[in-house]
């Protein structure tokens, strides 16, 4: 089975705003709290930046708000370059505004059941269980995603939920600067580096990820990001920020994760990063720096 991933057209922050100030949706599952989180949006998957978020544990699956049924798909068909057969059994439903909900790796004997001659859902009725089927074969799991289908972008599911009680706590750790040739420096062990354009990168958490980060150079702001859509150009796939970096400069490996750049200037200079999930919890580190 190929393994793809849901990419998407260029949407501005704005309208995100907007659109997400317009509804009240509700949680597809029961249990949406951070012990039930396997993956949160924009986390590494393959080698690319994963447009779902995916619980951990089984649960019915529920409309997340009023909408028309779209179209369902089963496991067994072939991939569509919308859809791939990494979601497995799977139901798209239409809502205003050309939003579509995604619920991916559904049983397929209740699904079936629950679709049967259905054309509209209403909010938190039943869309079937979670199966085992897709990419998450050997766990009973829901993988879903919130799609734009007009501009086709993907966006953060928590833009539009109720704000859970809970977040994974943040941590940053292993902070690493990497320049222009590719050369990598620890800050837990390098102080003294030469001038110059610098990625900085933290040490990558296997189910969270920052919402936002921010990177400042002796208290003024000189990069951010923010995961609240991802996006695709010329087929280069990419998150904004005050720049786009591709998901290959997102994550460079399975061990690190973008927080931002900066450009270092000769002297001594203080390196401010701070991190925050989406209910506004941070972690912050700073690192005095001498700059050749």
């Amino acid at each position: 089975m190929k393994k793809r991933i849901i990419t998407c057209v260029s949407i501005a922050f704005v309208i995100v705003s907007i659109i997400s100030s317009l509804y009240a949706f509700n949680w597809p599952v029961e249990d949406f709290g951070a012990k039930n989180m396997q993956s949160y949006f924009g986390q590494l998957r393959g080698k690319l930046i994963s447009p779902s978020f995916i619980f951990e544990n089984p649960d019915d699956v529920k409309a997340i708000g009023d909408g028309k049924l779209l179209i369902y798909m089963k496991d067994d068909v072939n991939d569509t370059s919308m859809f791939p057969s990494t979601l497995g059994n799977c139901v798209l439903i239409s809502h205003k505004d050309d939003l579509v909900s995604v619920y991916g790796n559904l049983d397929e004997t209740t699904m079936e059941k629950n679709l049967d001659s259905k054309t509209n859902f209403s909010q938190d009725e039943k869309i079937g269980s979670t199966g085992t089927s897709g990419f998450q074969v050997r766990v009973s799991n829901l993988e879903f995603q919130i799609f734009d289908s007009k501009n086709g972008s993907a966006i953060n599911p928590k833009i539009f939920m109720p704000r859970t009680n809970n977040e994974i706590p943040l941590v940053l750790s292993n902070i690493t600067l990497q320049n222009k040739n590719g050369s990598l420096f620890n800050l837990s062990e390098v102080k003294n580096l030469a001038s110059g354009t610098y990625r900085i990168y933290q040490g990558r958490n296997s189910v969270a990820c920052p919402y936002k980060s921010k990177v400042t150079i002796n208290g003024v702001v000189v990069d951010e990001l923010t995961f609240d859509t991802i996006n695709e150009e010329n087929s280069r796939i990419y998150i904004n920020g005050k720049k786009q970096y591709l998901s290959n400069v997102i994550y460079p490996n399975s061990e690190l994760q973008l927080l931002g750049e900066a450009v270092l200037t000769p002297g001594h200079s203080t390196l401010g990063i701070e991190v925050a999930d989406y209910l506004g919890n941070k972690k912050n580190i700073s690192f005095a720096l001498i700059i050749n």
